[in-house]
């Protein structure tokens, strides 16, 4: 088997018909590919959506799956343990990829040689308008630190925006770590810091869905500052991992976290939760220790923050 399509899914009872279908609609032969629809503890009408999209579809290979909410990390790693194809590609249930795009993916990626990740371009919708988001890459295939370094812009720390060769996940025990926000941005870079073989798809295939109520667009809190302080040290410690082939990789990672933290997190915070946050990243000088060989603009912000740390007292 090709693909498996690992789709979790809550409380969207609006959105996940169109990324089922969409996932349906493809030109690729039926028993090359599967959908892996997880509906995570919902408590709306997505679990009965899903049911019947694959009650109405037999000829189609679609798992539903239901389970108590565990959150996304630990349905995609249930996706990851259960899927049969060669190639993982993780779905976001609000949004949905192209019809018969399929075939295409699949040439693309046996002409490559089976590379460990394929980089996809998107399209963004946000209030009924579509936007290119274009990597804009000048070579179709490189290693995950030309991948990185040329176009890791927004939104593309998403996991959502990759397809994944299964044995490489396995193999190197990629897995999404539970129980915080903003996995993808510790996974992500992870999984291009340890490879040497990816390639780019330039056609734009996975159309992503700008909503109110999302985890992107939810308000701050304290559980989203910790996280991210959790993602920097997670990355942080993958420096001294053997795996790890583009130190620098990580490093640029992890000086983004700590930038994001700052600027759209800390700075919007309340008074005292911007002293107790400013007190955790400036204790151990994690921060500080990877400004050595980054980018003036993470040595900038980092003198920011330093100095707002002494303006707050």
């Amino acid at each position: 088997m090709f693909l498996s399509i690992v789709m979790p899914a809550y409380n969207v009872e609006q959105y996940v018909k169109d990324c089922v279908t969409s996932c349906i609609h493809q030109n690729i032969e039926k028993d090359d590919y599967e959908i892996i629809a997880i509906n995570d503890g919902s408590q709306d009408s997505t679990l009965e959506v899903m049911n019947h999209l694959a009650e109405s579809n037999p000829d189609v290979n679609i798992q539903v799956i239901s389970q108590e909410n565990r959150g996304l990390s630990a349905t995609r790693n249930r996706g990851t343990t259960l899927a049969q194809g060669e190639y993982i590609w993780f779905l976001d249930s609000d949004d949905w990829i192209a019809d018969n795009c399929l075939q295409k993916i699949r040439e693309f990626i046996y002409s490559h040689h089976n590379p460990d990740i394929i980089a996809l371009n998107t399209i963004q919708r946000k209030g009924g308008v579509d936007t290119l988001i274009d990597r804009n890459l000048a070579s179709e295939a490189g290693d995950g630190k030309y991948i990185y370094d040329n176009s890791y812009i927004f939104p593309y720390s998403g996991a959502n925006f990759y397809i994944f060769n299964r044995k490489f996940l396995i193999d190197n025990e990629l897995y999404f770590k539970e129980g915080i926000y903003f996995e993808d941005c510790l996974f992500t870079p992870t999984a291009l810091s340890i490879t040497r073989n990816c390639c780019y798809y330039a056609q734009p295939t996975y159309i992503y869905r700008i909503r109110e109520n999302s985890i992107t667009t939810s308000p701050i809190s304290e559980k989203k500052l910790y996280d991210s302080v959790t993602v920097a040290e997670e990355l942080i410690k993958r420096l001294g991992n053997e795996q790890t082939l583009y130190k620098d990789v990580i490093k640029d990672a992890a000086c983004r976290t700590y930038e994001v933290l700052f600027r759209y997190y800390i700075l919007k915070s309340d008074r005292a939760t911007q002293k107790k946050f400013l007190g955790i990243i400036n204790a151990n000088n994690n921060w500080k220790s990877l400004l050595s060989g980054v980018r003036l603009k993470h040595k900038i912000y980092y003198l920011i923050a330093r100095v707002y740390s002494v303006f707050m007292g």
